[in-house]
């Protein structure tokens, strides 16, 4: 009996165990097939999407209004003309354009300043020259050198070139102007300034201006300015930060109220090894192009400390900056209408943008460009913001760390003079195309608020982007992927493989093609597709 007993607990031991054992195999098998279903989300590389057939516009070259134009435009008549001063006697500067000037200066009116050093045809001209603000060195007919010029009202300028066969040279000077400029833009009140077809060169030099609207140098009327191994500050005069109480400042979101450089009407300015600062409104603007304006900055350190950009690309502007590190406490570039910035190797950290891009000019033919190869950027807000205008966007191997976690953004300027097109039937629009090539990078794209205006246009070329778009469309080539992390709606141009979409569980894309479908993505994120 008790052998019997025996045999019979060892079947059932057996059998329980038999049991135990399927029900591990069991709950194995599912906890398998349960991570098969969680990583298994993918449609499977080489399901083609077939997006839409668009071909992208051609920027047609647009015709800059004349001075009157513009003014009219503006609804005004403006300040003095650029260069209006006698005949033979200093220029009166330009008055700031639109969008540009800084507040609070008295364009045309006031005492002309005299220059501390009047240079006109390659000659100095003494009786034109305020001789005794220069205290040191040496003042000769085609250079200065080691001289120390202080002043200590508007009415004093630092060193004016002036007129064919005029080229200047100015070296180891120390500059230092206060007072208020009261003409304007450029011209003799300047800390060194070149003037109707002069050439003016600066080398290890230090000038330093304080109070509204004195710049520490500037060129204008067909002249050229060359800076090596030199540091310009202006200092305006104090204040807070307070974008709300002017107009100009909302538009532009910066304060202020002096421009350290500025290049002025078919101008050309060249900055080398230097050190540009500007406690706010701008470093190294530009103005009035009146059809052509050149500037390039190689090598600089470019810094505004309360508030204000970097540089300024006017109407019919040309900036180039390569190898600079900018240091700003607003945006690194504006670019308003039809004008560009390109960057090279450079480095920016940024108060709120790296760029912001606008129109004032009401123009719907007008698109700014942008072009940045290399470098590494920084902004608090969005990397670019576009405002009511049509954009080329080009970023070429560059690193981009937004925190605001946006890279791209347009949205609709308040301003009155910017460009409407959503009131106009039949309207052709350039609109904004950014590409973004040889990058891996991280940000949202948001056209949502202009949306109605002009369409954006996101160009993938071997680059990796994590974000989410809203209201754009998107090209990728087959080195590309796009990542959306967050729900997103797009128009796909071209062809794509499933693979280089994807999304998380929980985000979904909706997207205009060709066709229409629905896919589960690799990380579980949905793919819907609309037929156009």
């Amino acid at each position: 009996m008790d052998s019997t007993k025996t045999q019979l607990g060892r079947r059932q031991f057996l059998t329980i165990a038999g049991a135990a054992s399927t029900l591990a195999m069991t709950a194995g098998v599912a906890k398998a097939a349960e991570k098969v279903t969680t990583a298994g989300c993918s449609a499977g590389a080489g399901q083609t999407i077939k997006g839409v057939v668009v071909e992208r516009p051609v920027h047609l070259p647009y015709k800059l209004p004349t001075l009157a134009e513009m003014q009219a435009a503006m609804g005004s008549s403006g300040g003095g003309a650029p260069g209006g001063g006698a005949p033979g006697g200093p220029g009166g500067g330009a008055a700031g354009g639109p969008g540009g000037g800084a507040p609070g200066g008295a364009p045309g009116g006031g005492k002309q300043p005299t220059p501390a050093v009047y240079v006109e045809d390659g000659k100095y001209v003494a009786g034109s020259s305020k001789a005794e603000a220069v205290t040191a060195g040496k003042v000769g007919e085609r250079y200065a050198s080691g001289i120390k010029i202080a002043g200590k009202s508007g009415e004093v300028g630092g060193v004016y070139v002036k007129g064919v066969g005029s080229e200047y040279t100015l070296a180891d000077a120390d500059i230092d102007l206060s007072g208020d400029g009261a003409f304007g833009l450029g011209g003799p009140g300047s800390g060194a300034a070149a003037d109707d077809y002069g050439t003016l060169i600066v080398r290890n030099c230090t000038i330093t201006t304080s109070g509204q609207q004195r710049n520490a140098t500037s060129v204008q009327n067909h002249s050229v300015l060359k800076v090596y191994n030199s540091t310009l500050k202006s200092n305006g005069v104090p204040f807070t930060p307070d974008f709300s109480t002017s107009s100009q400042k909302q538009q532009l979101e910066v304060d202020g109220n002096s421009r350290t450089h500025v290049t002025l009407s078919n101008s050309y300015s060249y900055f080398y090894y230097s050190t540009i600062i500007a406690e706010g409104w701008a470093a190294l603007s530009t103005d009035g192009s009146e059809g052509f304006v050149y500037l390039e900055a190689n090598n600089c350190t470019v810094k505004t400390l309360k508030s204000g950009y970097g540089t300024y690309a006017d109407g019919s502007c040309h900036n180039f900056l390569n190898r600079c590190d900018f240091d700003v406490a607003a945006m690194a570039a504006i670019i308003a209408g039809e004008a560009d910035c390109t960057f090279y190797d450079t480095k920016a950290k940024c108060g709120s943008y790296f760029a912001l891009i606008h129109c004032v000019m009401g123009s719907t033919a007008e698109a700014g460009t942008l072009k940045v190869t290399g470098g590494d950027i920084q902004t608090k807000k969005a990397a670019v913001l576009v405002k009511s205008a049509n954009a080329e966007i080009v970023f070429d191997g560059s690193k981009i760390v937004s925190e605001s976690g946006v890279l791209l953004k347009s949205v609709i300027s308040s301003d009155p003079n910017a460009s409407k097109t959503a009131h106009i039937k039949g309207q052709k629009v350039y609109g904004i195309h950014a590409t973004f090539k040889n990058m891996d990078i991280a940000g949202d794209v948001d056209h949502s608020e202009d949306k109605e205006n002009r369409g954006m246009t996101v160009y993938l070329e071997s680059t990796t982007l994590k974000g989410a778009i809203k209201d754009a469309s998107i090209k990728m080539n087959r080195l590309s992927k796009w990542t959306a992390t967050a729900d997103s709606n797009v128009t796909i141009i071209g062809d794509v493989d499933v693979s280089q979409i994807d999304a998380p569980a929980g985000v979904t894309i909706t997207a205009i093609a060709s066709v229409s479908g629905k896919y589960k993505l690799a990380s579980c994120g949905t793919l819907i597709l609309k037929a156009s």
